[in-house]
């Protein structure tokens, strides 16, 4: 029964996930269409990069770790106390988030020239402006982290991924406007305020959500609650491990500006195809697993523990393979039949396609990294999980600066991929040390039965692209032809997957036939 009813839920989230990120994915499109490959398009990320590295690692680490203690507390001393803890944990974000964006609005230029080569002027002067605005969302994404801790840990795993629909709804509205005077000289500022003014919406709808389950605001500030001073101690590793890979991403900003104009937006725009794919597919699963595990933990309940832990890492492999297959296989034809439009040129796609191929290579070590990771943050080893990703992230900056100079902005993704793969093996053997025989032959031979099935899928999308598919052929037909390749490597995927018996696969096939009446 409880992985019925954990397989149904991952369904609905599934679904829910994959509605959201649609959205996501066509507020890329919009943005993509307004400003292209162009020096704007290259000062965005870098400016909203920022915030994320003076204070994404603190969210980082106060997020992963409120979860289990939220839920012992709850477990341990009832509701109101749990609703205490969270007020106490929103309000001491909220004052050091207030401060932090105060500084970076001061400091913008300062901040910026830190990850930017000095000879990009245009680019230091747009990054430098568009953070004055961006800034500020860290007080408003600081809470929401937290209220989505929350609604987790009271088993609603949708209403935090439906939060994301006012913040693309505000983000649309500003890439409208920018087309119009009198916003059409500020196009790129008015998409800034429209990131902010979504994070505020977004926040606000987490906030009316979770009071559903008894939570109410009020001011507390817990710096003297022993819970928070646990709490902090226990993240404390988790933001040393969420710093180095802020690092990583500074550095790898900081080289990609020495390449080529467009370089620094291709491969966010690569990276937003890698996040859709990861977000939908593999996140949708270690949201799940995360807080179930938790209270299997939480209870005592070992064997209950070590079989869901299984069942969610392989349904990770089987999702992510054919998806890392099928892309390398098909970059410049997705990267064309989704963002090439407007100011988004065939020079544009070229330039996209070539990381994004790369990023396609580490799916599957990157959604095992996250599921394995918030395993370790369950059990209390946050220490193992931050040794682990150190060694990793210092293999990414090596490889970063040597790829990305030999291969440009691709290296960026080359180096991305193999330190997935790096920190998955290293993670893979912690757990073993702490869970001993879980299974790891069934992992095994799943992982196996999904990369052959892959590879057979693969040949014949292949096959099918070079007999039909060419770059530069009318959208119309190009688009229903890459559309027809796609739908092609599903089913013969999802056929070979089920004539190999995998379980997980069986679990869910039953779950839908119940579900539907079938």
């Amino acid at each position: 029964m409880q992985y019925k009813k954990a397989t149904k839920i991952a369904l609905q989230l599934f679904i829910v996930t994959v509605f959201t990120k649609l959205i996501g994915f066509i507020r890329e499109v919009a943005f993509g269409a307004r400003f292209g490959t162009s020096v704007k398009a290259d000062a965005f990320p870098l400016a909203l990069q920022l915030p994320n590295i003076l204070f994404a690692s603190i969210f980082a680490a106060f997020s992963t770790s409120f979860i289990p203690f939220y839920t012992d507390i709850r477990e341990k001393k009832g509701e109101d106390e749990g609703i205490k803890f969270t007020n106490s944990v929103i309000n001491t974000l909220l004052l050091a988030s207030s401060i932090v964006a105060i500084f970076g609005f001061i400091f913008s230029k300062q901040l910026i020239m830190l990850q930017v080569h000095q000879s990009k002027e245009l680019q230091i002067m747009y990054a430098s402006r568009i953070l004055k605005i961006t800034i500020f969302m860290i007080i408003f994404t600081s809470s929401a982290n937290i209220l989505q801790g929350f609604l987790q840990a009271n088993g609603n795993f949708t209403k935090p991924v439906l939060s994301s629909i006012p913040f693309n709804l505000s983000i649309f509205v500003a890439i409208f406007l920018s087309y119009f005077e009198p916003f059409k000289k500020f196009d790129i500022y008015i998409v800034a305020v429209g990131f902010v003014v979504g994070y505020f919406w977004s926040l606000v709808y987490q906030l009316n959500n979770s009071k559903k389950y008894g939570f109410k605001f009020y001011p507390v500030v817990g710096l003297k609650d022993e819970n928070i001073k646990k709490m902090i101690k226990f993240s404390f590793p988790v933001f040393i491990s969420s710093s180095m890979a802020q690092l990583y991403t500074f550095i790898d900003r900081y080289l990609l500006t020495g390449t080529s104009t467009g370089a620094v937006a291709a491969v966010a725009y690569a990276g937003k195809l890698n996040d859709v794919v990861v977000g939908v597919f593999s996140s949708s699963i270690s949201v799940l697993a995360f807080s179930t595990l938790s209270n299997l933990q939480a209870k005592g309940d070992k064997e209950n523990f070590r079989k869901f832990f299984v069942s969610a890492v392989n349904s990770i492999i089987l999702m992510m393979m054919p998806f890392a297959i099928g892309g390398i296989i098909l970059s410049k034809e997705i990267t064309r039949l989704i963002y090439q439009r407007g100011n988004f040129t065939i020079e544009s796609t070229l330039l996209t396609a070539s990381p994004l191929m790369f990023y396609c290579l580490g799916f599957v070590g990157l959604g095992l990294r996250d599921m394995l990771n918030r395993t370790l943050y369950v059990l209390k080893d946050s220490k193992t999980a931050v040794k682990n990703g150190v060694i990793a992230i210092v293999c990414n900056i090596i490889l970063d600066i040597i790829f990305i100079h030999k291969f440009k902005h691709t290296g960026a993704a080359m180096a991305f991929a193999s330190a997935n793969y790096i920190a998955a093996v290293l993670l893979f053997i912690s757990l073993r040390k702490k869970l001993g025989s879980i299974g790891w032959k069934r992992i095994a031979g799943v992982f196996v039965k999904a990369l052959v099935a892959s590879l057979v899928m693969g040949v014949f999308v292949y096959a099918f692209k070079q007999k039909f598919i060419y770059l530069t052929m009318p959208f119309k037909y190009f688009a229903i032809y890459t559309s027809a390749s796609i739908l092609l490597g599903m089913g013969i995927y999802a056929g070979l997957i089920y004539l190999l018996k995998v379980e997980e696969v069986g679990l869910i096939v039953k779950m839908v036939r119940e579900k539907f009446g079938i």
